[in-house]
């Protein structure tokens, strides 16, 4: 049920702020957003700006899988900076590239390392604090150290900014209660993801957070709840669009009423995913 953070996530975050001294409309940048990663690393080797052009060179490397290439140009990157906002965001991308790599013990110290600069900033990057402690929220929920996932989280959730930020703070703390089998927290925490990535508009993790809402209603032993929230969902891909989130829901349902005793509705759904996947051209998702 934890889902694979990498850093396709942190492509998102804007820098239309002005802390920031990197130019996001390189050559190199423009061949990443083109799905170009061959030649965005080429195009790398020709940009002028050193950490600019190591930064985005670890980006494309991430994405074609070669980490431990993109680890060390996140490190030139980080010693290239010329701001602090900059040097963060290589240690950000550095972190996650870790962590991608299945090194969780690198992957936390350096967003402890990450963490205590941002601090160095006197409340100027408190949205870095919440980013590094957010991350630190995940890796500590991968390797299973349940309590200090909720803390982090937990600290994550005084920094957020907005409400995406908030959003999956509660999205991992309904994990983290899920987990230790605390069925009430994990519904509550799930409830306010849920209804704040709906309130957001970031509709792909509404659907996510719904399928594991129901998880959590199950765990509670509210099993009406729990069907009844995948039912909801059914409905909103349906008029949405969604096949690919539809076709996920049908299989939460195969398995939620495989649990429950209820083969006739596990065969129906079974039989409507399958439909909805041979649509789609997929066999199974990731």
């Amino acid at each position: 049920m934890i889902k694979q953070i990498t850093l396709i996530l942190s492509f998102i975050l804007l820098y239309s702020n002005n802390i920031f001294a990197y130019d996001v409309n390189n050559q190199c940048e423009i061949q990443l957003n083109k799905g170009k990663y061959e030649e965005a690393l080429k195009a790398a080797n020709s940009v002028k700006n050193k950490y600019d052009s190591n930064f985005c060179k670890g980006k494309a490397n991430f994405r074609l899988r070669n980490n431990d290439q993109a680890i060390n140009d996140f490190e030139v990157a980080e010693k290239e900076a010329s701001i602090q906002a900059d040097q963060m965001q290589a240690i950000l991308f550095k972190g996650i590239t870790q962590r991608d790599s299945g090194d969780f013990k690198g992957s936390s110290k350096t967003f402890i390392y990450g963490f205590q600069t941002a601090e160095l900033g006197n409340s100027k990057y408190l949205q870095y604090e919440h980013r590094f402690l957010y991350q630190l929220g995940i890796n500590m929920l991968r390797t299973k150290e349940f309590l200090d996932a909720q803390d982090f989280y937990t600290r994550a959730l005084v920094l957020a900014s907005n409400d995406n930020e908030r959003a999956v703070c509660y999205e991992g703390l309904a994990q983290t209660y899920f987990y230790r089998n605390k069925g009430p927290k994990a519904v509550e925490y799930g409830l306010r993801a849920t209804l704040m990535f709906q309130k957001t508009g970031m509709l792909g993790e509404y659907a996510d957070s719904s399928i594991e809402l129901s998880r959590y209603y199950y765990l509670d032993k509210n099993q009406t709840k729990a069907v009844d929230t995948l039912k909801k969902l059914e409905k909103f891909c349906i008029d949405n669009g969604g096949e690919y989130y539809l076709a996920k829901t049908l299989i939460a349902q195969v398995e939620l009423y495989t649990k429950i005793g209820d083969e006739k509705a596990a065969a129906e759904s079974k039989k409507n995913a399958e439909t909805v996947m041979q649509r789609l051209g997929i066999k199974e998702f990731d």
